[in-house]
């Protein structure tokens, strides 16, 4: 997909769109006072900004070492327009399904208990008041980014969806759901910021009004927020003129999809001829996601924090003129010239600074890197503020409420997996439910810590007659099924199916309910009077049956299609791997790309699932 930002208030449902993107710049915090002369020639150029700064871009602003050194990113597009994004995200989505694995923290919980107590010993000590503490959530993202995001979308007037090139031109998305306002500047100089401090859950259980409330009247969540509050207008009183910060709406709470938060706004008048520079170098990163005072929690958080936080809890924004294209042309073309060869604006008007813009905090943010076709690695950032009465269950159970709207996102099917019963008994069983352990972890199904004794508690009633025992684990927990199988007649035939399946389908390692491709192969394989239809891919490899695993012989040695072709590993074809001797009379097996041209071959050809076991066909090749 081309690259593009899209700009989300889904609160006032506004949207604009950033597209035909044309450059990006990767500044370090030493480059800063290159970024107005930047911002200028390329408005000069009639060119739309759009800036990702990382939260370690702000560790030497405010003079602190850090071995990651984080960016600011200035994108640069060619067309910017307002649109409608619930009509843009539809019509840039797929029908497909998008979802992610079960998001596992690199901090375990008796970890961050420890850190807690680490900051608790550090205020006590008197070097902070408050530290914002936060974690990483790992996990996997499969199906369009942009699908996901839909799914994610929150009622916040902050969100941003992205996909841009990093420092080495990877291709990066970005799926940011802030409800939080780091800096708004308006075209007449006032600078507004509204920190967020104080958290609570919204449950939808009748009790949420009176969880606001609490929230707002809480002497805890009051203090935290007056300390980042006396942070921020200290940051803003840099760049203010005297006199001219005020704070005119303290202690709001509000709902933003699963939380309540409060926030307090902050107004400052900025002084003339105040550069965009300026105000990153005294203002950034937000001190909301940092603690207080500022440098030495910052100091604090380098030392506890396990990874860096990379654009979480940084900043997503845009800066545009807001004076005639004359005079961002006179701007550009006036003063000396810097050490880029660009000419820095020199005189502001004093009724405004030349431009505006708006960033958010980038929290409750995706990031996505591609692993392979629609399938991504993701990062997601959560935390919370530390202050000394702080209990570390209460705050990790803060953290558990800010991620619910990712860590809930169960799929839109179900999986499940086809047991074969004798004598109330199931030979494959543990690989039965290890699969199907793997597969809930995988695809962020929550699965009953009892599994196994409910399957078992269902076999132990079935009839002692060979039967299936379909077992299905969707969001609304297991269920059951179970029929007679009928025994199989006579040599057992398999044909080709013509359809194409894509080259790479992260699903298809699962066995789910969205298997209409499987199910049609099989079926029109019966209708024929065939067991199975085998399914290609697009590159002509050939993957399995609609429901069986292929091993074929060929120059007397078997191969079985790779599983890296992302096919289902059928537990029976795990057992033949694990055994082939026992069930093919060979002493290997290859994983192999496996061509018609070598399907036609084959001396021999095998098919194997859980309720068949191994057994040999024939392949019409008139199918």
């Amino acid at each position: 997909m081309p690259f593009f930002a899209l700009f989300d208030d889904a609160v006032s449902n506004r949207a604009v769109l950033y597209s035909r993107h044309i450059s990006a710049r990767f500044l370090r915090a030493d480059q800063l006072d290159s970024l107005d002369a930047l911002l200028a020639e390329g408005w000069r150029q009639g060119q739309h900004a759009v800036i990702f700064a990382d939260y370690e871009f702000g560790l030497p602003l405010v003079k602190l070492p850090s071995e990651n050194s984080g960016l600011l990113a200035l994108h640069w597009f060619a067309e910017c327009e307002n649109v409608n994004a619930p009509s843009w995200l539809a019509e840039h989505s797929d029908s497909l399904p998008a979802g992610v694995s079960t998001p596992e923290s690199d901090v375990s919980e008796r970890n961050y208990s420890n850190a807690i107590n680490g900051i608790h010993n550090a205020i006590r000590r008197g070097d902070t008041y408050q530290i914002n503490y936060t974690t990483r959530l790992h996990f996997q993202a499969y199906g369009s980014p942009v699908t996901l995001y839909r799914r994610l979308r929150q009622p916040v007037p902050y969100g941003v969806l992205a996909c841009l090139p990093d420092s080495d031109g990877l291709e990066t998305w970005t799926l940011c759901h802030s409800p939080e306002l780091f800096l708004n500047i308006s075209s007449d100089g006032l600078i507004t910021t509204e920190p967020m401090k104080g958290t609570a859950p919204c449950l939808d259980d009748g009790h949420d009004a009176e969880r606001a409330a609490a929230l707002k009247n809480d002497p805890k969540n009051r203090a935290e927020n007056v300390m980042i509050v006396d942070l921020l207008r200290n940051d803003l009183g840099k760049i203010a003129q005297t006199g001219k910060v005020a704070v005119p709406a303290p202690f709001e709470v509000s709902r933003f999809g699963s939380v309540w938060q409060m926030t307090s706004r902050i107004e400052a008048q900025a002084v003339p001829n105040l550069r965009a520079a300026d105000i990153f170098r005294a203002a950034f990163p937000c001190g909301s996601i940092t603690g207080a005072p500022k440098r030495k929690s910052m100091e604090i958080i380098n030392r506890l924090e396990t990874a860096p936080r990379g654009l979480y809890t940084g900043s997503i924004g845009f800066l545009k003129p807001n004076r005639p294209q004359s005079e961002v042309e006179a701007l550009a073309l006036s003063g000396d010239k810097n050490s880029d060869g660009l000419n820095p604006p020199k005189a502001r008007a004093e009724s405004g600074l030349g431009f505006e813009g708006v960033f958010n905090v980038a929290i409750r943010t995706l990031t996505l890197k591609s692993v392979s076709d629609s399938l991504y690695q993701g990062v997601y950032g959560v935390g919370s503020g530390i202050v000394i009465d702080s209990d570390p269950q209460s705050e990790y159970q803060e953290c558990g409420w800010k991620a619910r709207f990712l860590t809930s996102l169960a799929p839109e099917f179900a999986v499940f997996e086809t047991i074969r019963v004798e004598q109330n008994q199931c030979a494959l069983f543990d690989a039965h439910t290890g699969r199907l352990k793997n597969a809930a972890r995988a695809l962020n199904l929550a699965l009953p810590t009892d599994f196994k004794q409910q399957i078992l508690s269902h076999i132990r009633q079935m009839p002692a007659v060979p039967c299936r025992l379909k077992t299905t684990l969707s969001s609304d927990g297991l269920s059951f099924a179970h029929a007679e199988i009928r025994a199989l007649q006579g040599v057992q035939r398999i044909i080709l199916s013509p359809a194409a399946l894509p080259r790479r389908d992260y699903l298809r390692r699962f066995k789910t309910t969205r298997r209409a491709a499987f199910d049609a192969a099989w079926q029109t394989a019966e209708r024929q009077g065939a067991f199975d239809a085998l399914l290609f891919n697009s590159d002509g490899l050939l993957l399995e049956g609609g429901r069986s695993n292929v091993f074929i012989k060929i120059n007397s040695i078997w191969h079985t299609p790779a599983t890296d072709l992302d096919i289902l590993n059928g537990v029976m074809r795990q057992a033949v791997l694990a055994d082939p001797q026992k069930y093919l009379g060979a002493d290997q097996v290859l994983e192999s790309e496996i061509t018609r041209e070598m399907l036609e071959k084959a001396e021999k050809i095998c098919l194997s699932n859980a309720l068949r076991g191994v057994f040999e066909v024939v392949l019409d090749r008139v199918g």
